[in-house]
């Protein structure tokens, strides 16, 4: 299971001083969606210029225009650009049509899509890469905490995709998420905002190498 790191915290300064904490215990960087808009694409581009060794995520959501927007972040060096699950299938064509000319890929948001197994049929079959589920949304729902987790395994069962997971994951839960088919987790505030960004990402990384003992990680 892969960890993808989130910075959602408008400030580039403050990103790139956690990041160069916690570099080498993440799978992926993302430069969450309130530090694009505050920051612009120039946040990819300095996160590309010092961590050439790792994927780069622009959570842009794109949901309309499509290719004008991906363009900009796989030329800054992104890897990956998210779409709205929810967006056209034209706007998400363009996009994965711009991430093929730079051998990059394409993460949907799950955000408003009603059923989700459903379109990730459908966006697989555009060409997306990958989905991310909020957990937010899910625990929303009403029932007992063992039940939820019965949901989450179901509905990531029934998805064609790879899948990550998103929505205030810590250290503690991770070992709850053992059983769950997911591609990757998608972590912010439990690393960026401890009070040792680095000792929070090497105590996830060490879980998520217990859930998958075959891997040797850098």
């Amino acid at each position: 299971m892969k960890l993808q790191l989130a910075l959602d915290r408008p400030d580039l300064a403050q990103a790139l001083d956690v990041v160069a904490q916690v570099a080498q215990y993440v799978d992926s960087i993302e430069a969450g969606t309130p530090l694009l808009i505050r920051e612009g694409i120039r946040a990819v581009r300095e996160i590309r210029r010092r961590y050439r060794g790792r994927a780069i995520v622009a959570d842009i959501k794109v949901i309309d225009a499509g290719e004008p927007i991906a363009e900009l972040a796989f030329a800054a060096g992104a890897n990956v650009v998210t779409v709205l699950g929810c967006a056209s299938d034209e706007v998400i064509e363009r996009v994965v049509r711009s991430a093929r000319r730079y051998e990059g890929s394409v993460m949907a948001d799950s955000l408003s899509v009603g059923n989700i197994p459903e379109r990730a049929l459908q966006l697989r079959d555009l060409g997306v890469a990958s989905i991310c589920i909020n957990r937010r949304g899910l625990k929303k729902q009403k029932g007992a905490p063992e039940d939820l987790m019965k949901r989450l395994v179901s509905l990531v069962s029934e998805i064609e995709l790879p899948v990550y997971l998103a929505g205030g994951i810590d250290q503690t839960e991770l070992p709850m998420l053992y059983d769950v088919p997911l591609a990757g987790v998608i972590v912010g505030a439990a690393i960026a905002e401890a009070s040792s960004p680095a000792a929070a990402a090497r105590q996830m990384r060490r879980l998520l190498d217990q859930r998958d003992p075959q891997k040797t990680h850098r």
